[in-house]
């Protein structure tokens, strides 16, 4: 009895189960939610920034191929290639819109001194990481060919390019032959002024901006095109090299 009695004292005084968690509760729920959110938001703001520095890099990658493409034409044929005319009709097979072929008159004349790069002539790719066609602009004095005379060693190139839309001086150069623009990321629409940097690419003259790549809202507003040229001399040397000038 004495040993029954204390085994039930030691039954009695056992402590109760513990109940099993019954799962989080919403105040464990929502730190949990914004731990998850601070993690994620740390890892992508990161990988989009490495993908567009992979597009900008691409780009100019595809721009070096495009200059050294024109430089072999321009061995070839002692003229630079004109561009592919972007509107109008189509009247033949070297005066027809978008169709990546240089478009030229029987004159020997360029029918427009801008437009889109003539990938299809030169073989090279279309657009840019964006896919963007890229733009193309080149004197006439460089891309005049036969029955016209065409360049000779030191003629001038007219093409500027500067820091800002103002273009004054210092400039990286003001005798370009040749000049090769991405729109970038935002094709050209400048969502937010002042947009005169990015415009200036685009109103037909001889002069292009190239800078720092801005976000929209900073004080010298919006800018991601990327613009890559041809140096006179590089293209004289080249020539010379290869037999092509004098």
């Amino acid at each position: 009895m004495k040993g029954l009695a204390l085994k039930n004292t030691i039954m009695n005084t056992e402590p109760p189960c513990a109940s099993s968690p019954g799962g989080f509760t919403l105040i464990e729920m929502a730190i949990v939610l914004l731990i998850v959110t601070l993690l994620l938001g740390g890892l992508l703001m990161p990988l989009s920034a490495q993908v567009e520095q992979r597009n900008i890099g691409e780009t100019q990658r595809t721009m070096d191929e495009m200059k050294e493409a024109v430089l072999g034409y321009a061995m070839a044929n002692r003229h630079l290639p004109c561009p592919d005319k972007v509107a109008g009709a189509a009247n033949g097979a070297n005066d027809t819109p978008n169709d990546g072929i240089e478009d030229f008159t029987a004159a020997g004349q360029c029918i427009v001194q801008e437009g889109n790069f003539p990938w299809a002539t030169m073989g090279v790719g279309n657009s840019d990481a964006w896919g963007q066609i890229y733009v193309y602009r080149v004197p006439a004095a460089f891309s005049n060919r036969a029955p016209l005379a065409t360049f000779a060693l030191g003629s001038a190139g007219t093409i500027r390019i500067c820091a800002t839309a103002a273009c004054v001086a210092p400039r990286l150069t003001d005798s370009a032959v040749a000049v090769i623009v991405s729109r970038g990321k935002n094709q050209g629409n400048c969502a937010a002024g002042p947009c005169a940097d990015e415009n200036e690419n685009t109103d037909g003259d001889d002069n292009f901006v190239t800078r720092v790549i801005t976000a929209p809202g900073t004080p010298t507003g919006e800018f991601d095109d990327i613009i890559d040229w041809l140096s006179p001399n590089i293209l004289y040397n080249r020539m010379v090299a290869a037999g092509s000038l004098p």
